[in-house]
């Protein structure tokens, strides 16, 4: 329901945006919809345990990912923001396997910790330059090592 409304606030945004001017005013917005990609993520994963494609991006908040870098003649979301959102993703499922423990579901982390090294090595794959995505990138070796010292906690308690 809420993505309802982060579609209407993102589709007003796009009515004041003209594409000559997108990327002289695109750090404005930058941010929140990193934010809406991770939000977007985040559902899915926890409705379906799979990770949020460009077109599920599309179907939640209204508007293509920009994945064919390609010019921009409508209000689109970037590729950038979309692999932030799923950067973002890692902090939370990392955070969902210590929740998960606490709340004595012991199978849930080592499903996450599959999915988050699966997806971690496809990130490998990626060449990012020295940016803001690869500084990013960078953290997610410390959301892994989090997730892999709930899976050893369980293991050393005989729990899994």
């Amino acid at each position: 329901p809420q993505f309802v409304t982060i579609k209407q606030y993102i589709g007003e945004l796009s009515q004041l945006i003209k594409p000559e001017t997108f990327y002289r005013y695109h750090d404005r917005w930058t941010n929140v919809l990193q934010t809406a990609c991770a939000l977007v993520a985040f559902s899915i994963y926890l409705a379906e345990s799979r990770l949020a494609t460009p077109a599920d991006v599309e179907e939640y908040l209204g508007f293509k990912v920009n994945t064919e870098n390609a010019d921009i003649t409508v209000f689109v979301i970037t590729l950038e923001e979309y692999l932030h959102g799923i950067i973002s993703l890692f902090n939370e499922i990392s955070r969902l396997a210590v929740n998960s423990v606490i709340v004595n579901d012991v199978k849930r982390p080592q499903h996450i910790s599959a999915f988050a090294s699966e997806l971690y090595s496809g990130f490998q794959l990626l060449n990012l330059k020295n940016d803001s995505l690869r500084r990013r990138f960078d953290s997610i070796k410390y959301d892994i090592k989090r997730i892999e010292e709930v899976q050893y906690d369980l293991r050393v308690r005989n729990l899994i």
